[in-house]
């Protein structure tokens, strides 16, 4: 069952009286596209999000269950996800924020996100409870033949850090115990997911079996949630979070100054860890593209600013305002001569379309860093905000709306 037009329209009619969110102890405050009120841009967003919920947010599997429908749309979804996919863990951890960031402007969003912590409850990753398992098939149950009782690091991270967006917004004192949730779930993360000796974040749980130690010294730059182990290190008080911080932003600056000096792209996937990190070789694990900054690392932008937009940190100045400057050279100002795969020296791949919204989105969200950015961000907010919803796939209409939120100043952090 999918949202009507009903509540629809009831959350353009809240939109007057909520306005901008005030439920949680920070935004991100960088520059706005020019040209729009505050309220304007809520509009936009409030917009957008109801037509994205009638489309991929999916009640079922069970009473009261949730789930994001990343085939809902009639499309296929990649990521080596199986055929017969109704959806992942990274787009449960999505899922999960979207609702919860979204609560001052959706009166259902509290009962959607204690659904979809109850689909999280019925799909433990094989490690054990903490971890979701990350790919989910028509029936309900995981995907046999792509290990789908595996998890992947991102939607975990996600979840974990919605679960903590959730506490702050509604407390813990109710059927669902978010603090505890949240708690569970970044035990686990760092038993699971992140070496216990470098303390860099690793791709998933799986990667210890025997057959998968290759995959054992291996990040990815989508994974790199820096203002995410922040968060975790003071709701925790675990100071070990601020290693796996420090470590990934010593990645990101090796990666740059041997492979990406002028660009300051990151790979999809980066090996070699600790000592000598590079990036993956072609068909490593997804795909041609695996050492190039493609799909998995048109996040990275949008990663990597939320910790300079919400903890003011240098390293995340330091690391995107190459990028962005760069970006902006490459596509003469038009986004649309972005390409969707460039090698991380700048040249885009043979094979790349142009004008993908998932990395339009994610460059948007790192133009809003600084207001030397501004022409920038104007061109790229107008790019991304004229597709519609039927145009795009789940992955770019996702991110999409994840941006927006971003940039309009309604992402927020949960606070000490």
């Amino acid at each position: 069952m999918r949202i009507g037009k009903g509540l629809f329209t009831l959350l353009m009619t809240l939109l007057p009286v909520f306005g901008i969110s005030t439920g949680a102890a920070q935004s991100a405050q960088g520059i706005r596209p020019t040209g729009f009120t505050q309220r304007q841009l809520d509009e936009s967003l409030v917009d957008f999000y109801g037509k994205w919920r009638s489309v991929y947010l999916v009640q079922g599997c069970g009473s009261g269950r949730y789930y994001v429908g990343v085939t809902a749309d009639g499309k296929s979804v990649g990521g080596g996800a199986a055929k017969s996919s109704i959806t992942v863990s990274e787009a449960h951890g999505y899922g999960m924020l979207i609702s919860v960031l979204m609560a001052d402007f959706d009166p259902n969003a509290h009962a959607v996100f204690d659904g979809m912590v109850r689909y999280f409850h019925d799909h433990p990753a094989k490690s054990g409870p903490g971890l979701m398992a990350w790919n989910q098939t028509k029936g309900c149950g995981n995907a046999p033949e792509v290990a789908g009782d595996h998890s992947a690091t991102d939607g975990d991270l996600d979840i974990a850090y919605a679960l903590l967006l959730a506490d702050r917004k509604w407390g813990s004192g109710g059927e669902l115990n978010y603090r505890k949730e949240a708690l569970k779930v970044i035990g686990a993360i760092g038993k699971h997911e992140i070496d216990a000796d470098s303390r860099f974040v690793r791709i998933g749980d799986w990667v210890d079996d025997d057959d998968e130690v290759q995959y054992a010294p291996v990040t990815r730059s989508s994974d790199f949630m820096v203002s995410h182990f922040k968060t975790f290190a003071s709701a925790t008080g675990d100071r070990t979070w601020y290693a796996v911080r420090d470590e990934t932003y010593s990645i990101i600056d090796r990666i740059r100054s041997k492979y990406s000096s002028k660009t300051a792209l990151m790979p999809d996937f980066i090996v070699g860890l600790p000592v000598k990190p590079h990036p993956a070789k072609a068909n490593f694990l997804e795909g041609p593209n695996d050492g190039a900054y493609s799909w998995n690392a048109s996040r990275y932008p949008w990663r990597i600013a939320l910790d300079y937009l919400l903890n003011d940190d240098q390293r995340a100045l330091l690391a995107l305002r190459p990028l962005n400057s760069w970006i902006k050279g490459a596509t003469h100002g038009n986004p649309a001569n972005i390409a969707d795969t460039y090698m991380l020296n700048g040249n885009p791949a043979a094979e790349s379309g142009r004008d993908a919204v998932a990395f339009v989105s994610m460059f948007a969200v790192s133009a809003s860093i600084e207001s030397v950015n501004q022409s920038w961000l104007d061109a790229l907010w107008a790019d991304m905000t004229r597709r519609s919803v039927e145009s795009e796939d789940y992955y770019g209409n996702t991110l999409k709306l994840l941006a927006m939120i971003t940039i309009t100043g309604h992402w927020t952090q949960p606070g000490p």
